[in-house]
C-alpha cells in the first residue's frame, strides 16, 4: 500500500524526496546526537570515537567491492534495511559504548552504499536537473535543524525524528530500487586511481580542509567576539548559498568540469584565508559563508559528474568519492584541525585547499578536453 502511494510520483520527485529525508536524518545525526550523547554521560573522547566510526567505514567499504563483492540492486536494498536496523540497535544500545559504536559503524556502512546508488540514478535519469533535486537535501538539513533547535529537545524526541526521517529515506529508496539496472556494473579489478590520481588527491585535500569549519568554526568565531546568535545565522547563510547554487548551476555545467573544479578549489582557499585574516569581522564571515555555494554545491555536482564521465563503474566511483573525501579526508581533517587549532587554523585550511587546486594540475591533458560538457547527460 505504501509503495502504491509512492509509485505515481515522478523519478525526479522521488529522488528529491530521498535527498530531503536522507539529509534531514544527517542533520539530526550531526547537529544533535553528539550533544545528546554528552547529556547521557559520554566524555568528549568517547563521543569522538563513536562519531569517527561513520567516516572510517565510508573509507573502508569501497575496497571490499573493489576486491570481493559486487554492487547490485540487492546490495542497495539490503543497505537500506541495514540502515534502519542500525538505528534500532543504536536506540537499544545507546548506554553501552561498544554496542553503540557497532551500531554507528553499521550505519556508516549502510550510508556509504546507499547514496552512491542514488547519485548515479540522479545523473542517469534527471541529468542537468540534478542540482534542482539535490537542493531538497539542503532544505531537509536546515529544516530539521531549525525545527528541533527551537524545542526542548530530549533523546526520545530526537530519536522519533531520526527514525522517522530514516524510515522515509528507506521507503523512497526501495521505491527507486526498481530503476537500478539488474545487471551489476563491473567492479572487481577494473577500478584504477593512477590515471586520475590528481583528482583523487584533490578530493582528499578539499574535505580535509573542511575539518576547521565543521569542527571549530563556532568555537573560532565565538573566541573572536561573534555572538552565538549571529553564528547560527552564518551557518544558515551557508546552507542558503548552497541551495541557490544548486538552482543556478546548470547554467555553467556545459563548461569544462576540470576548470570548474579549479574555480571551486581557488574560491575555497580564498574563503578560509578570509577567516584567518579577518576572524572577528561579521561581514567577512558572511562573505566566507556565501562561498559555500562553490565549496560544497558546485564542487559536489562537478566532482560526481567528473567521476560519471571518466569511470565506467560509476557506483563504485561514487563510493570512493565519499570514502576518500568525506571518509578519509573528513577523518584526517578533523584530527589535523584539532591538533593545530589556534589563530592560524584557517590559514592551514586555506593551504590544504590550495594543495587540492595544485593536485588537479596532475590530471592528464585529455581530461581537460573530455570534461567539457559535450552533452547535458550526466551533468
Amino acid at each position: 500500500m505504501i509503495f502504491s502511494a509512492i509509485a505515481p510520483f515522478s523519478v525526479f520527485s522521488r529522488i528529491s524526496g530521498f535527498y530531503f529525508f536522507y539529509f534531514a536524518a544527517i542533520g539530526v545525526y550531526i547537529i544533535f546526537l553528539p550533544q545528546l550523547m554528552a547529556d547521557r554521560g559520554y566524555s568528549a573522547f568517547e563521543i569522538g570515537v563513536l562519531f569517527s566510526a561513520g567516516p572510517v567505514m565510508r573509507f573502508l567499504v569501497p575496497f571490499l567491492f573493489l576486491r570481493f563483492l559486487t554492487l547490485t540492486r540487492q546490495v542497495f536494498q539490503l543497505a537500506l534495511l541495514g540502515g534502519l536496523f542500525s538505528v534500532g540497535l543504536f536506540i537499544l544500545s545507546v548506554d553501552h559504548m561498544l554496542l553503540a559504536l557497532l551500531s554507528l559503524a553499521l550505519l556508516g556502512t549502510a550510508w556509504s552504499l546507499i547514496l552512491p546508488f542514488v547519485e548515479v540514478l540522479a545523473l542517469e535519469h534527471i541529468g542537468t536537473r540534478y542540482g534542482q533535486s539535490r537542493l531538497f537535501g539542503s532544505i531537509g538539513f536546515i529544516l530539521v535543524g531549525l525545527l528541533l533547535g527551537h524545542i526542548a529537545l530530549s533523546f526520545s524526541v530526537a530519536m522519533i525524528a531520526y527514525v522517522g526521517t530514516i524510515a522515509a529515506t528507506v521507503l523512497i529508496g526501495l521505491s527507486l530500487s526498481s530503476r537500478i539496472d539488474k545487471y551489476p556494473e563491473p567492479t572487481q579489478g577494473r577500478f584504477g586511481f593512477r590515471h586520475h590520481a590528481g583528482f583523487w588527491l584533490a578530493i582528499f585535500f578539499m574535505q580535509m580542509s573542511f575539518g576547521g569549519l565543521y569542527n571549530f568554526f563556532t568555537i573560532y568565531a565565538s573566541e573572536h567576539g561573534i555572538p552565538l546568535s549571529t553564528i547560527s545565522w552564518l551557518w544558515t547563510v551557508g546552507v542558503l548559498a548552497e541551495i541557490a547554487m544548486f538552482l543556478w548551476q546548470r547554467r555553467v555545467l556545459h563548461l569544462s568540469l576540470l576548470m570548474l573544479l579549479h574555480i571551486c578549489f581557488g574560491l575555497t582557499a580564498f574563503r578560509w584565508v578570509l577567516l584567518w585574516l579577518f576572524p572577528g569581522d561579521v561581514a567577512i564571515a558572511l562573505l566566507s559563508q556565501s562561498l559555500h555555494a562553490f565549496s560544497l554545491a558546485l564542487f559536489h555536482t562537478v566532482a560526481i559528474s567528473y567521476i560519471y564521465r571518466h569511470y565506467q563503474n560509476r557506483r563504485l566511483g561514487q563510493q570512493f568519492y565519499l570514502g576518500i573525501g568525506y571518509g578519509l579526508g573528513g577523518f584526517v581533517g578533523s584530527l589535523f584541525a584539532g591538533w593545530i587549532y589556534g589563530e592560524a587554523l584557517f590559514l592551514w585550511m586555506g593551504l590544504l585547499a590550495a594543495l587540492g587546486w595544485a593536485a588537479l594540475l596532475l590530471e592528464p591533458k585529455a581530461s581537460h578536453k573530455q570534461s567539457s560538457q559535450k552533452s547535458s547527460k550526466g551533468a
